[in-house]
């Protein structure tokens, strides 16, 4: 495949490139997958699906493999010998020491067993149905109140107003944090989110390390407080969850409140308003779920199934493995495709087929095994509320024919989704 312009080198993109990993191809690959053109990310499933349909494993320019089909995929994010890969993606950068890097250190998505599963066990406990049920009020209040804002303006960007604010108020809310303080965190967390960068610039390097030097000064201060007087937030939960006597330290603290403020508002707001332009362009599922908002629930799965935010889970494996009749080496850098098993035909009927009524919708967007998204139950609870409202209150209609996607982004979006916003039946 040809490069697009503005192609990134592909020993930048998903980390690749990385430090004691082997990039060296399988020579008996003939599909050639390249995430470092911009049409690959323009056009994601009509460059996947010929390459699924003719090669269930092919080499990336972005990696060494890139593994297409579900029954392939799906085991491989089970596999305990599947490690994670985002280690090396500063070192290989030549980022190795400072606050970024030491942050970098703690997040728990960089962390395999044992650690791993210290981590996950203590986060686990304050992520309960309860915590996630007590969010579900809250969302649908907050989405109301961005929906008069934009009905009040008749003409919106959604993305960048229902689509953006809305996850960024849950997450600080949930945490206790105070509403004055929610633009200061909003800019910390969007400049930290900047490290999962296919490139980072230096004086980007410097932006990011700023923001991670004020947002651990100002988390320290939240937790000292919650440890002598906790309260019923989530902040709280995650100071007093205990494991076998283990508590999270100081630092694990710092590091995940900012993990989860910027990993929980980028994947939610891009679900959000790829939702969003999924019911505007689909009428008649539209209708169905102004009939009947019970399957809600289900179409938040099928939204998830049918454009899904994640464009790839990477991984690392720690011994030799075969795939599909591929041989991988221990170290290799291999990327399961997660837009191209989830419109697999081998495990979805008419997967190319948006339909909200669709049942078996076993996806592989908020990943499988111990790396499963920890915060996966809240924001489907953020989607599921947040749609409730709008196809109950508002009719919009797109002001594009196709919304552009941002090439090379950590989670899929748009650039904008602008939109003429009507009251429902007025």
């Amino acid at each position: 495949m040809p490069r697009g312009r503005g192609a990134v080198s592909p020993q930048f993109l998903y980390g690749g490139g990385m430090q004691g990993v082997d990039m060296t191809k399988p020579a008996e690959l003939e599909g050639v997958v390249d995430p470092t053109s911009v049409a690959y990310w323009q056009d994601i499933h009509g460059t996947l699906a010929p390459l699924r349909e003719q090669w269930p494993v092919v080499r990336s320019t972005a990696g060494v493999v890139e593994i297409l089909r579900y029954e392939d995929g799906e085991p491989l994010l089970r596999d305990p010998r599947m490690r994670q890969a985002l280690q090396g993606m500063l070192t290989n950068q030549g980022i190795t020491s400072g606050p970024l890097y030491e942050w970098w250190q703690l997040i728990m998505n960089n962390h395999d067993v044992p650690s791993h599963t210290r981590l996950r066990s203590l986060v686990g406990r304050a992520f309960t149905p309860k915590q996630v049920e007590r969010v579900r009020p809250r969302v649908q209040a907050i989405a109301h109140e961005l929906v008069d804002e934009m009905l009040d303006r008749e003409r919106a960007d959604v993305q960048a107003t229902f689509c953006h604010r809305l996850p960024l108020v849950v997450l600080c809310e949930m945490l206790g944090l105070p509403p004055e303080d929610h633009e200061i965190v909003e800019r910390w967390t969007t400049t930290v989110a900047l490290a999962f960068s296919a490139v980072i610039p230096p004086r980007t390097v410097h932006d990011i390390e700023r923001a991670v030097v004020d947002f651990n000064s100002y988390t320290e201060g939240l937790i000292e407080r919650r440890r002598a007087a906790p309260g019923d937030d989530l902040l709280s939960a995650l100071v007093l969850a205990e494991e076998s006597g283990d508590r999270l330290t100081h630092d694990e603290l710092r590091a995940l409140i900012i993990n989860l403020l910027f990993a929980g508002h980028d994947t939610t707001k891009s679900l959000l308003s790829i939702a969003i332009w999924l019911l505007m362009t689909h009428p008649d599922q539209l209708a169905v779920l102004q009939d009947d908002p019970s399957l809600i629930v289900g179409a938040v799965e099928e939204i998830s199934r049918y454009e899904t935010p994640i464009s790839g889970i990477p991984r690392v494996p720690s011994e030799d493995i075969v795939v599909a009749d591929v041989s991988i080496p221990a170290g290799s850098y291999i990327t399961v495709s997660v837009p191209s098993a989830n419109r697999d035909p081998r495990r979805f009927a008419a997967p190319d087929r948006f339909d909200v009524r669709r049942t078996d919708n076993r996806h592989l967007t908020f990943g499988f095994g111990i790396h499963h998204c920890v915060g996966a139950a809240v924001a489907r609870a953020e989607v599921q509320e947040a749609l409730r409202v709008l196809v109950s209150r508002a009719q919009l209609e797109p002001l594009v024919d196709e919304p552009t996607w941002v090439p090379f982004a950590a989670a899929r979006r748009f650039e904008s989704l602008p939109v003429i916003a009507r009251a429902r039946n007025a």
